[in-house]
C-alpha cells in the first residue's frame, strides 16, 4: 500500500498446558514475559485470536499475588492484575503459572508465569497475525524470574546451551524467518566468524551493547561524545529507533526521496560497537514498495530515563547481520547473514565475503576525538 511499509514479525509456536493449548506469539527479545489473550477476555483483539484457557490444563495455577507467588487466590480478596506496555497499545491481565513448551511432544519445556490478558487494547493487537508475545529478554524485563521462559529451561536443564540464534529471512529467500534455541546454525554465518562483545547492562534484561558511535558512509557523526549511547537488538522493532534529536541529526544526513530518484546516492549507515563499524546498505534501511515509493526505516523513538535512552535495532539491522544471544557469558554476537539473493554494488553481484568485507569495517574516530 501507498500507506508506508509493511510490518515484520518473528512467529513461532509455544505450546501451553497439559493438554497442550498451541498458540503463535511472536518472539521479541525487548521484553521479558509471555502474554496470551484469556478465555474470559471480550474486548475485539482477545477475540480475533487463539486464547488460553487455564481450566483445561492440569500443570495450570493461579498467581494471587506478584510479591508472593506461592499466595493463594481467596474469593473475598482481589486477585492483583498487571497493567504493562506493549508497543504502542497496552494489556490489563491476572496471573498465571502452567507449563510451556517450546515444541510439541513435551520438548522443552518448563513451569513458568504467564500474564493471561483479560483486556488488549485495539492498537497492537486487532490487527496482528499472531496470538500473544514470548519475551526473550533476561529476567531484569521479567514482572518476576518465574516469568522469563528461557531462565527457566536453563535452570531446568532442557538446553544443549543456554543461548539462541535470530536470522530474518529477506525477500527472495523463499522461507520463513529463525530462530534456534540451544544453538546457532553456522550455515546462516556470513562472516568469517560471530564477533562477540559483552552487554553493557545486563542487569536491565535487554540485549544492549555500549555503542561507540554512528556512522555516515564511514564517517564518524560524534553522536556519543558523552559515552552514553546504548543500542537493544530488539526483534519486537520493525525500524532502526533512536532519540530525537539523534535521528533528526540523521536524517539531515540520509535524506531519503519518497520516490526514490536518489536512492542510488545514498550513503551506508553504520553502528559502532568496541572497534567494529557494523554498516547498512541503502537497500536495508530504505523500504521500496511495488508502487516506486521509498521509505526510510529510522524514527524516533525516546525511551525515558532510566533504562534509556537507547537505540533500537530492529528489523532492518538484524535482516542484515545474524545475530546470537549468550546468557551464561552474557554476551551478544553477530555476523553478517547469509541470504540466497546476492547484493549488487555497480551492477555486479556481491559474494557473502564480498559484502562481509564492505559492511564489516575497523572503526576510525574523527580527528576532533582524537585523544
Amino acid at each position: 500500500s501507498g500507506q508506508g511499509p509493511p510490518t515484520d514479525y518473528l512467529l513461532g509456536s509455544i505450546y501451553v498446558g497439559i493438554p497442550q493449548q498451541e498458540f503463535n506469539v511472536a518472539f521479541d527479545t525487548g521484553s521479558g514475559n509471555i502474554i496470551l489473550p484469556s478465555s474470559t477476555c471480550r474486548s475485539a483483539p482477545c477475540i480475533a485470536h487463539h486464547s488460553y484457557d487455564d481450566t483445561l490444563s492440569g500443570k495450570s495455577r493461579d498467581i494471587a499475588r506478584i510479591d508472593d507467588l506461592q499466595a493463594e487466590v481467596h474469593e473475598d480478596r482481589p486477585r492483583e492484575t498487571v497493567r504493562l506496555r506493549v508497543g504502542r497499545g497496552s494489556v490489563v491481565g491476572q496471573l498465571m503459572s502452567d507449563r510451556v513448551c517450546l515444541g510439541p511432544e513435551e520438548s522443552l519445556c518448563a513451569q513458568t508465569g504467564i500474564i493471561e490478558a483479560t483486556e488488549m487494547s485495539q492498537e497492537p493487537f486487532a490487527s496482528m497475525p499472531y496470538d500473544g508475545v514470548l519475551g526473550l529478554g533476561m529476567p531484569g524485563v521479567s514482572l518476576r524470574k518465574h516469568f522469563n521462559l528461557l531462565g527457566n529451561l536453563a535452570e531446568d536443564g532442557e538446553l544443549a546451551m543456554d543461548r539462541f540464534a535470530v536470522w530474518l529471512a529477506a525477500e527472495g529467500d523463499g522461507e520463513d524467518s529463525e530462530i534456534t534455541f540451544g544453538a546457532l546454525d553456522e550455515g546462516r554465518v556470513g562472516s568469517p566468524e560471530v564477533m562477540w562483545q559483552h552487554l553493557a547492562k545486563p542487569e536491565s534484561g535487554f540485549w544492549q551493547l555500549a555503542m561507540k558511535d554512528v556512522y555516515v558512509g564511514m564517517q564518524e557523526q560524534q553522536l556519543c561524545s558523552q559515552g552514553d549511547c546504548s543500542a537493544v537488538f530488539d526483534t519486537g522493532t520493525n525500524v532502526i529507533g533512536g532519540p530525537t534529536g539523534l535521528v533528526d541529526h540523521l536524517l539531515a544526513k540520509v535524506q531519503v526521496k519518497q520516490d526514490c530518484s536518489n536512492f542510488d546516492e545514498l550513503p551506508l549507515l553504520g553502528f559502532a560497537f568496541q572497534e567494529v563499524v557494523v554498516n547498512l546498505d541503502p537497500s536495508d534501511y530504505v523500504r521500496r514498495t511495488d508502487e516506486g515509493l521509498c521509505y526510510l526505516q529510522i524514527m524516533a523513538i525516546d525511551i525515558p530515563p532510566p533504562r534509556g535512552p537507547l537505540w533500537l535495532l530492529g528489523y532492518p539491522f538484524l535482516r542484515r547481520y545474524y545475530t546470537v544471544y549468550d546468557r551464561p557469558t552474557l554476551q551478544l554476537g553477530f555476523a553478517l547473514a547469509r541470504h540466497k539473493v546476492p547484493v549488487v554494488v555497480g551492477g555486479v553481484n556481491e559474494t557473502t565475503e564480498q559484502t562481509s568485507a564492505r559492511l564489516v569495517q575497523p572503526r576510525v574516530k574523527a580527528a576532533a576525538t582524537d585523544e
